[in-house]
């Protein structure tokens, strides 16, 4: 019966592990284009798509990609020229993701005393077709309480967007690891049982 115990525990184990590792979901893939920023100077826009890179912050390498890869595949100003469900879709036909962010933003004033931003942050679902489009209007001194916004709203909401397929592989194996233990305890438990029955069952008591 060991014998039958451990085959049993050897295969339990290989269907288990190798299961958990090959089953994971793969990662969520976000594409940011980058945003149109016209009518501020040079260091001011620099800084505002600053502030716009923080959105995707907390994303793994292998979850984004950044406006250098999309600046290097594709016209980028011819995008922003016309964002729209098509545009979106031939950028889904060129480049692997899930997501895809684009953003337009443009000075609305000439009033110097205190900068106002407004604009239209983009989010294209891939699968779905569908743009989410989240309207921007502050003033510069408010623009992060904005951005922690977008990043709620657009980013956030996606399912499994903080947690990489590489965590969640990890916990699918050690949970795997942890169902093997109690299995091999069961299995421990149940063969120490059996040999004690045997024992009492061939050393009946002898009479003195």
């Amino acid at each position: 019966m060991n014998i039958l115990y451990k085959l049993l525990v050897f295969i339990l184990i290989n269907a288990l592990v190798l299961g958990q590792i090959r089953t994971g979901p793969t990662p969520v893939k976000i594409g940011y284009v980058g945003t149109d920023i016209a009518g501020y100077d040079d260091w001011l826009a620099e800084e505002l798509e600053q502030k716009l890179l923080e959105i995707f912050s907390d994303l793994s390498q292998e979850q984004y990609i950044g406006t250098q890869y999309f600046n290097n595949k594709i016209d980028v100003n011819a995008f922003y020229s016309d964002i729209n469900n098509d545009s979106f879709a031939k950028l889904s036909d060129e480049i692997d993701a899930d997501y895809f962010f684009a953003g337009k933003i443009e000075n609305p004033t000439t009033n110097s005393s205190r900068v106002m931003i407004q604009g239209t942050f983009y989010k294209y679902n891939k699968k779905s077709d569908i743009i989410s489009k989240h309207d921007i209007l502050r003033y510069y001194d408010q623009f992060d309480l904005e951005i922690e916004k977008i990043k709620e709203s657009q980013l956030n909401t996606i399912k499994n967007i903080n947690q990489p397929a590489s965590l969640l592989k990890a916990g699918l194996f050690f949970g795997a690891i942890a169902i093997i233990g109690i299995l091999l305890f069961t299995f421990s438990a149940a063969g120490i049982s059996a040999e004690g029955e045997g024992n009492s069952s061939t050393n009946p008591p002898t009479d003195n």
